[in-house]
């Protein structure tokens, strides 16, 4: 909503922007923004992921002042406990805790329609907004616009040689979180038709082709790390990512809160979703897909959900005879210079591998 009047933030890519769109209220992605986080070692213990640690600092330090909203999901201890932290010490006009099922079934989108309906009564109550189906479902085509322009722009990364630097196709991705969408599809127009000539004068075998998979990543650090070292990002299975950009939600639909919780339960799944072996499934179509010749997995520190994945997700790519390096990492990526020489080592195995 280029003219929204209020802001609202989220913190998680299972909550639906459409239902935010639809109230005529902007949605943003709160990120840490690189925050440091040790003032909130007064309010929360440093053990805990540093992602919610330095999204409780920006909140502490006043910076996130410019929302009139912020829209958690029961994801994990962490998100828990800075909503709890967040009411009393910082507060927003409207703070909200979305729930949301870890299966999939048809009981679980069931239930997650029923709690996108409290959502969008809650922002009706408290904005004085109606919320209706056709309001909805216009959000929802907006929402699609966006997803089918970047999924396009994905399809031009199965190319060889890479035809667009993963890290530039990563910050515009994050930029998108970050604007309303019609201006975004518009700014997403002009680059896929820029990007579709690029792609026509390049040739060649191309570099390395590394997938990045993970939790949180809202920096262009470990990007720009992979493409220093003289690889390609060719893919990246993030929450901030493709994950972000899944498939399409169903249009015109005569319910669309259960449209909008069968999307967002189906896309691509994160740690929080259960089903491991399906979450390995569907990483090892994304390596067939864009021909990766690598995987590097990273999680910040203190993930239980990521870091109990990883394990599984690790062995069962080299079952397959598929690379992987395991990076973990403090959000701000201060441990970059630490992580350097692993990476420009696993970047130099995967280019004798190919020779």
């Amino acid at each position: 909503m280029k003219n929204a009047r209020y802001r609202i933030g989220w913190l998680c890519s299972f909550v639906p922007e459409e239902i935010v769109m639809a109230a005529g209220l902007l949605p943003l992605r709160l990120s840490g923004q690189g925050e440091a986080a040790t003032v909130a070692d007064a309010y929360i213990y440093s053990n805990l992921c540093p992602y919610v640690r330095s999204i409780l600092a920006l909140g502490i330090n006043g910076k996130a002042n410019g929302l009139d909203g912020l829209v958690f999901v029961r994801s994990c201890d962490g998100m828990r406990r800075m909503y709890d932290l967040w009411r009393s010490y910082v507060g927003t006009r409207f703070t909200y805790m979305l729930e949301v099922p870890k299966n999939r079934d048809g009981t679980a989108m069931e239930y997650y329609a029923s709690q996108l309906r409290k959502f969008a009564s809650a922002l009706e109550q408290e904005f004085g907004v109606k919320i209706t189906t056709a309001s909805l479902n216009q959000a929802v085509k907006t929402a699609n616009q966006v997803r089918k322009l970047m999924q396009q722009i994905y399809k031009l990364q199965r190319g060889v040689p890479l035809p667009l630097p993963g890290s530039e196709v990563f910050q515009l991705g994050l930029e998108g979180m970050r604007m309303d969408k019609e201006s975004f599809v518009a700014k997403l127009k002009k680059y896929y038709s820029k990007a579709k000539s690029q792609v026509k004068q390049r040739g060649g075998k191309g570099k390395v082709r590394v997938l990045i998979s993970g939790n949180v990543v809202d920096r262009p650090e470990l990007f720009n790390l992979i493409e220093a070292a003289g690889a390609d990002v060719a893919a990246a299975d993030l929450c901030t990512a493709m994950r972000y950009f899944d498939y399409p939600v169903e249009e015109n639909s005569d319910d669309p809160y259960l449209a909008l919780a069968q999307r967002y339960l189906g896309k691509l799944r994160c740690a929080r979703i259960t089903g491991l072996a399906e979450h390995f499934a569907e990483l090892k179509e994304l390596v067939k897909t864009y021909a990766v010749d690598g995987v590097v997995y990273t999680s910040v520190k203190f993930c239980d959900q990521h870091l109990y994945d990883a394990p599984y997700l690790m062995e069962k790519l080299k079952d397959d005879r598929i690379p992987v390096l395991f990076l973990e990492n403090d959000y701000t990526w201060g441990n970059i210079g630490q992580l350097k020489t692993r990476v420009e080592a696993f970047v130099e195995m995967l280019d004798s591998g190919r020779r």
